[in-house]
């Protein structure tokens, strides 16, 4: 060829060639996909197991969804496991030992309706602190993205690969890293609603939450209906909410306990205060020490107990 580096005969070679290797990677994929198609299970979900929320599928049968997420096939995006709840477990004391939220655990069980555990109950636990999200497609995690604020931890396997592009799954699973739930069911969302108004009285980690737990071998299980929380001796303790100081003194079995009257017909009671520092019928916000954390006889530990 005048001028041309390469000949017609090299030119020809090289297309010829470059054919060649498409065909091949189409050849690959489509067995790949075909091999794939075979192996892996399709994510078949009924469609009576889940509602529809602000376009995001929230599960409500338990059985279902901890089905699904048994048989699931392809990466969660972090560690799952399926836990099943003993005898005067709470969710508070898988949250404590997995050394995640409390959120997290809400989280990844859509279906729960209360956070008061059944024995028996079988639960999901994930590794690490996020949100597990069952999304449709690429756009759930878009919009879930936007919701969350935040788009550096989302992880999982939610996208079709090059050897899932036939892939007929109903739902796919994508996990937020460090997020806290935005979409939950109606039940968990009154909690929520209720929990923006509060505040922890204390700091320090809980120690026994509200519902059954077992207090020791002459009572067996019992209904706790409270909240402890152990903390250093004499730190501050603050209402979990304005309200009107309704009772101050020594209450049997709580020590020295603080009663609140907050709006709404909620009242909180916080005992084993090693000095209390309000009056009855005083007015008191948020930033108000009404007490310090004391020591309870039955433990050795330093405990506010919040009722």
């Amino acid at each position: 060829m005048n001028g041309w580096p390469v000949t017609r005969y090299q030119l020809t070679q090289f297309i010829n060639g470059c054919r060649g290797i498409i065909v091949f990677i189409v050849m690959v994929l489509v067995i790949g996909n075909i091999i794939n198609g075979i192996v892996k299970d399709t994510v078949v979900v009924n469609p009576s197991d889940y509602i529809m929320k602000d376009g995001f599928p929230v599960f409500t049968s338990q059985e279902g969804y901890i089905s699904l997420i048994k048989k699931y096939p392809h990466d969660f995006g972090t560690r799952v496991r399926i836990h099943t709840m003993r005898n005067g477990e709470t969710f508070w004391d898988i949250a404590r030992s997995r050394n995640i939220t409390i959120d997290t655990i809400i989280a990844a069980n859509p279906f729960l309706k209360s956070l008061e555990a059944q024995e028996g109950m079988e639960i999901v636990v994930p590794g690490e602190n996020g949100v597990l999200v069952p999304v449709d497609d690429i756009t759930d995690v878009w919009r879930m993205t936007r919701l969350l604020h935040d788009n550096s931890g989302v992880c999982g396997s939610y996208m079709h690969g090059i050897f899932d592009l036939f892939a007929r799954d109903d739902i796919r699973f994508a996990f937020f890293k460090r997020s806290q739930p935005v979409v939950v069911n109606k039940y968990i969302q009154r909690l929520y609603d209720i929990r923006k108004n509060y505040q922890a009285p204390v700091i320090g980690y809980f120690t026994s939450m509200f519902g059954m737990r077992n207090f020791d071998h002459e009572h067996g299980m019992e209904f706790h209906n409270g909240i402890d929380i152990s903390s250093r001796i004499g730190s501050p303790i603050r209402p979990v909410r304005e309200g009107i100081v309704s009772y101050t003194g020594w209450r049997e079995g709580y020590g020295r306990t603080v009663i609140i009257q907050h709006r709404d017909g909620y009242i909180s009671m916080y005992g084993h205060l090693l000095r209390i520092n309000v009056r009855k019928g005083e007015m008191v916000g948020k930033n108000r020490i009404i007490g310090n954390s004391g020591q309870r006889e039955d433990l050795r530990g330093l405990t506010c107990t919040l009722r």
